[in-house]
Order: structure tokens, then sequence, then C-alpha cells
């Protein structure tokens, strides 16, 4: 008889509490926020601006698609103060914080993004299947 081993539950197989508050300190970089093209002309259309004006004012094209530009103080470009210019726009990367595989590789990397992240261990209770649906990988 063969045993067969079974991966142990990830450690937030209960759940995560999780609430955007809209501080901004996610934006404020260092980082890199890929663009696809499709969220590329659905940010266009939020701004109302013509996708090349999009892309010469507020993306860097890289190798491999698109990023947002970062400010002098490597805040991201869309962030006006505390507040996301196109947050109902905003792309899947932006979209997904803080279930991020990275942040979700233990509780220490989940608790030390908490001390920048005031969403972090507050709002509502997210499933394992919802946190699993929502991942960035």
């Amino acid at each position: 008889m063969h045993c067969i081993k079974q991966k142990p539950e990830p450690w937030y197989s209960d759940g995560l509490r999780f609430e955007c508050i809209q501080c901004g300190r996610c934006c404020r970089g260092p980082g890199i926020v890929w663009i696809s093209p499709e969220e590329c002309s659905a940010i266009a259309e939020f701004l109302a601006l013509p996708q090349d004006v999009l892309i010469g004012e507020y993306l860097l094209e890289c190798e491999h698609g698109f990023v947002l530009r970062d400010r002098l103080d490597m805040g991201c470009v869309m962030l006006d103060g505390d507040r996301c210019i196109i947050y109902p726009a905003r792309p899947l990367q932006c979209r997904s914080y803080p279930f991020w595989a990275e942040i979700l590789e233990s509780r220490d990397a989940w608790l030390s993004e908490a001390s920048r992240c005031p969403g972090i261990n507050r709002g509502r209770l997210w499933s394992f299947r919802e946190i699993r649906g929502r991942m960035l990988k």
C-alpha cells in the first residue's frame, strides 16, 4: 500500500481579511505595473483620452508591453494625492493586490505587507477560494 502525500493546506486556508481603504500606500513604489492591451484601451476610455496620448503621457513601452510610469517620487503616475485617478479601470495587477503569490508565500510576508497597507487584516473576510481566484502569480 502506498501513501499519497497531500500538500498541506496553505496558511491562509481559513481566509484573510482585507478592505481597500484607498490610501494609496500600495501605489507609492518602487514597483512595476504591467498594462495589457485591453487594459490600455479601458484606461484610455475611462480617462477619455486617445490611446496614443495615454501611451505618450502615462505609459512606458518595454520589451514585453507597457508599464505605468513612475513619478519622480517613485509613486504611480495615476496617483493624485492618495487617490488613484483610474481606480474603477485600474489594471488587474492593482485589482488583485494584496493577493499576490509573494505576499501570500507566508504569514510573515503577509504581516510584513500589513505594516505597509492598513487595509490588510481588516474589513471583510475573503475565503480561500476567493483569494485563489484573485491571486496574481
